[in-house]
């Protein structure tokens, strides 16, 4: 039997009576549901007030707008051929999946090992950072105790990891509140820049072809990239969801757009606030004060003090997202008995993966400890740790766009629809492998500027790739009933 041999075997027949035997995890999420639950992961006010000011300052400039819409329509390509390949393959796993079945197992478990890894650093990576913002609130906004670190990221922690535990219908309702008070917040600071016709007048400068390539267009692009990043959620709870076949492409197709708007929309609206021919210099001098200043000066003081409390409950949203995601690879990964079928554990009540969760919960506490004890800047290893999953994501992301045509032209399940099966993916793959380019040759702009640190880094990113590689191999030849259910077949 070939490598791809038994990923083609769809969930009938035979199939069927085993997938029965395989735990399965349970829940309720709607289309609003799933949809709160990717779109947070995403956390458009921190996107707002941390990541837009940098991308005008040492991106592209005032060209910034235009790079979301761009990224937004290779999203689109990416989840056109992403939905049909759901469709016909309708397994959980995801990425892992379905490079499984388009590229065989051994690809297939190198990118699920890896995408367990970018999920896994943002929800350690984002403690810290929680635990800075929260302390920055407690002590500066509300002059409460000003306390290390890592007892705020605790706080952080003990939330996600309850929530992670339970249901996810739960978590689900605690991320649609969150999200709508960052929406109304955002959406607030535009419509005052908006009727107020920002600085000088409402200008187009920033959406003329001419003004695209401003600065650094690599490092716009890697910015706007890892802005659309945890759609794969969409999939990945198909087994939590009511009626997949309608939920989960209205949940996919909303948060692109609404991602690719609001922030196109939000980045030319700040451009005009601070003025077309000052937003470059007033970000480069101090990108969060200028973003401050316009939301005080269009908005107003309770504007910017309800966006502060909103970061914070932004980071636990990206946490508990990140945590839930994670605990479902590691769950996938036990079910198949690439890692000890305990942790595929489905908690009786609640429907989650408990076990893997609480596994997941335990290996983040562990990290920040580690950092704790080494006494490492708490902000370093948080840039650091995201330059890793931003490249690792949008790694696998490329190696699914090509997967999905392969698989369903070796199927022959192509033909119904060409341009969802073989054009948008292939434009999604030009587009993802250029970002990865643009990724490996500016890492350093990720990871603070040392090239040492980076080569190490680059390394220890795809020496997952290969690990989850040579296991493989290792598993055909020591455990082949272990390797024939690689990729949930």
């Amino acid at each position: 039997m070939s490598d791809n041999s038994a990923s083609t075997t769809t969930l009938h027949g035979s199939s069927a009576g085993k997938a029965d035997n395989e735990p399965k995890l349970r829940g309720n999420l709607g289309t609003l549901g799933l949809f709160f639950s990717v779109m947070a992961f995403n956390a458009p006010l921190v996107v707002v007030l941390g990541v837009i000011p940098i991308m005008i300052s040492s991106g592209n400039g005032i060209g910034t707008p235009m790079l979301f819409i761009i990224v937004g329509l290779i999203v689109s390509a990416f989840a056109a051929g992403y939905l049909r390949m759901s469709d016909i393959l309708k397994r959980p796993g995801a990425f892992y999946s379905f490079i499984t079945a388009g590229l065989g197992k051994k690809v297939g478990l190198g990118s699920g090992l890896a995408m367990l890894l970018a999920y896994f650093w943002v929800c350690a990576g984002y403690l810290p950072y929680g635990g800075v913002v929260l302390d920055s609130l407690v002590s500066n906004t509300f002059h409460g105790p000003d306390l290390p670190w890592y007892v705020w990221a605790f706080a952080f922690w003990l939330i996600v990891a309850v929530l992670g535990y339970l249901r996810v219908d739960f978590s689900a309702k605690a991320t649609a509140l969150v999200l709508f008070g960052e929406l109304i917040v955002v959406l607030a600071y535009d419509v005052a820049v908006f009727a107020n016709g920002g600085a000088a007048g409402l200008s187009t400068a920033p959406l003329v072809p001419t003004n695209w390539f401003d600065g650094s267009i690599a490092i716009g692009l890697l910015l706007a990239g890892g802005m659309f990043g945890g759609y794969e959620v969409t999939v990945l709870f198909r087994d939590e969801v009511r009626n997949p076949a309608k939920t989960i492409p209205r949940a996919t197709y909303g948060l692109i757009a609404c991602a690719a708007v609001l922030y196109a929309a939000t980045s030319w609206l700040f451009i005009n606030a601070l003025g077309v021919d000052n937003a470059v210099s007033a970000t480069t001098a101090d990108p969060i004060q200028a973003m401050d200043s316009t939301i005080v000066a269009f908005g107003s003081q309770f504007l910017l003090d309800a966006a502060t409390v909103l970061v914070n409950t932004s980071v636990l949203a990206v946490i508990v997202c990140a945590h839930n995601v994670g605990a479902r690879y590691l769950f996938n990964l036990s079910a198949d008995g690439v890692f000890p079928r305990a942790l595929s554990g489905v908690h009786a009540r609640h429907g989650s993966p408990h076990v893997a969760s609480i596994v997941l919960s335990a290996a983040a506490l562990a990290v920040n400890l580690v950092v704790v004890v080494l006494q490492i800047d708490a902000m370093v290893f948080y840039a650091a740790v995201l330059g890793v999953a931003a490249l690792t994501g949008i790694s696998v992301q490329f190696v699914t766009a090509i997967a999905i045509p392969t698989y369903l032209v070796r199927t022959g399940k192509h033909k119904q629809h060409p341009v969802k099966s073989i054009v948008l993916p292939s434009i999604a793959a030009v587009g993802f492998g250029g970002i990865v380019t643009l990724s490996i040759v500016n890492f350093t702009h990720l990871t603070g500027g040392s090239q040492f640190v980076s080569n190490i880094l680059l390394v220890f990113v795809y020496s997952f790739f290969a690990f989850g590689f040579f296991l493989a191999v290792a598993l055909k030849r020591w455990r082949p009933e272990v390797y024939r259910r690689i990729g949930r077949q």
